[in-house]
């Protein structure tokens, strides 16, 4: 590829993108995606270019290939420090070619431990959920409700990984499942991918991944988990909670009705068919409409 040269202008219409570069190397994308995929076809637009091509047009909101159409070439161009910017069809014959080398799973995960690197106290908590988005390809995909498409039509599952701080880890796109418990259950091995071996962290999501026989693996797999308890629960004699208080990490002081007790569950599905899970249950008393005091119970 074309090494980048930078020359003085009267006029770099789109230089605030250049604010955005230090942020781009502390994510490790052009190192990661260079051990990823090594050597590519030569061109006069190389990896790192194309990759940067394809932030600054995401930060332009302009996220897919066609939009480097409603962008001057030249203008993106200088603040690639070439002549001019790739037009679309050159992205999206680079895009194949990267897509053609199967690598993006890989390159997901190499971030994945890049980010670990980098924020390794952040990985305290890591949290799942999954997100449907519409799919436009030319695949025969399952077909379920859209939220922003407002029918069914096909779509994919993307599972999200964060972090303590919400900052994305890793994700990845399969075909909707039947629920978040499936996906969590496939998550298990690249979580220990990220975090190492012989780390415990908590693994946290709301009622969609609730299964006995997920927890069971989850803790199996050296991890803990934080959810919410689904399904109808007794209430606690109020006898049974204590005022707890703490301060976060803004020094707002909070307070919390809690109780600490314990649950066993019976496994329904899978291999481990009608043993027990016992997970510690903490429940905690709030104000509810018209007066009333409820129970949530994780």
């Amino acid at each position: 590829g074309a090494a980048p040269v930078f020359t003085p202008g009267a006029r770099y219409p789109l230089a605030g993108l250049l604010l955005a570069l230090p942020a781009l190397a502390g994510t490790g994308l052009l190192e990661c995606a260079r051990a990823t995929y090594g050597r590519v076809r030569d061109g006069f637009y190389g990896l790192e270019v194309m990759l940067v091509v394809l932030v600054f047009l995401a930060l332009l909101r302009e996220p897919r290939a066609e939009g480097a159409t409603r962008v001057p070439p030249a203008a993106l161009g200088r603040v690639l420090g070439l002549d001019r910017a790739p037009e679309v069809k050159t992205i999206r014959r680079k895009l194949a070619g990267l897509a053609a080398a199967g690598k993006a799973a890989d390159l997901i995960m190499a971030l994945a431990r890049h980010h670990a690197a980098a924020r390794p106290a952040a990985l305290g908590f890591l949290y799942a959920d999954g997100h449907t988005r519409a799919y436009f390809g030319t695949r025969d995909v399952q077909k379920m409700h859209v939220a922003r498409l407002k029918f069914p039509g096909p779509a994919t599952e993307e599972t999200w990984v964060t972090d303590a701080d919400g900052d994305p880890v890793f994700m990845v796109i399969a075909e909707p499942s039947a629920s978040l418990a499936g996906q969590l259950r496939g998550l298990l091995p690249q979580l220990r991918q990220v975090v190492g071996d012989g780390r415990r962290v908590t693994v946290c999501f709301d009622r969609g991944g609730w299964s006995p026989a997920l927890f069971a693996g989850i803790t199996g797999a050296g991890f803990d988990l934080l959810t919410y308890r689904k399904g109808p629960v007794a209430d606690l004699p109020a006898a049974a909670f204590t005022t707890v208080g703490c301060t976060d990490d803004r020094g707002r002081p909070h307070e919390y009705e809690l109780a600490d007790t314990t649950v066993t569950l019976e496994i329904g599905e899978g291999p481990r068919k009608g043993e027990h899970v016992t997970l510690r249950q903490v429940p905690r008393r709030e104000p509810a409409s018209g007066g009333a005091v409820r129970q949530v119970h994780t």
